[in-house]
Order: structure tokens, then sequence, then C-alpha cells
């Protein structure tokens, strides 16, 4: 079996996001705003915070168990990308590969 290679990256880049949403909160942004167009919003930046916290929990606990598995790391064999190309049918699609 092997470590899965890009949650990490994922999660990093997931918990900055969630950093920003929170700075942005602090600095009030909705001042004299009704409450009730307030609360909606305030709620589901507050329900996003706590997913990435738990997801970021359910990582480092899915990394333990990979280790005390003695899970092999995994390498990501190629990086690509995926364009569609506007076309008369729609059906073309160009795919890069980076290596």
């Amino acid at each position: 079996m092997a470590k899965p290679a890009m949650p990490n990256l994922h999660v990093a880049n997931a918990k900055n996001a969630s950093e920003s949403l929170k700075s942005v909160l602090r600095t009030n942004p909705w001042e004299g705003a009704d409450h009730l167009q307030i609360i909606p919003a305030a709620t589901v930046a507050s329900l996003l915070i706590d997913v990435v916290f738990r997801v970021e929990k359910i990582c480092e606990a899915v990394e333990e168990l990979a280790n005390l598995a003695k899970f092999e790391p995994s390498e990501l064999l190629h990086r690509g990308t995926v364009q569609p190309i506007s076309d008369s049918d729609g059906a073309v699609h160009v795919i890069t590969i980076a290596e």
C-alpha cells in the first residue's frame, strides 16, 4: 500500500483560505449591515472554517495510520492539466503532461 501524495497540499491550501476568511471576518466587513443578512453568511463561514479544521485532523490521523502500517511513500508519476478547446462539436480536448 502507498501513502496518499496530494491531500497535504490540498489541506494546506484549504487552511490558508480558512485563515484568510478568519481575518476578513475579524475586520468586521458588515458593520452597519442588517443582522438578517449577516447571520447566514457568518454561519456558512463558520462551518467552512470548522470543516477545514476537521479535515486537517482526519488527514493527520490517516498519515499516522499509514506510518503505523508502514505504507510506502507514493510518487506522483505525472502532473498534467486538461484544457478544453472550443470546437464546433465540443469534443476536442488537449491534455498536457509535464515531465
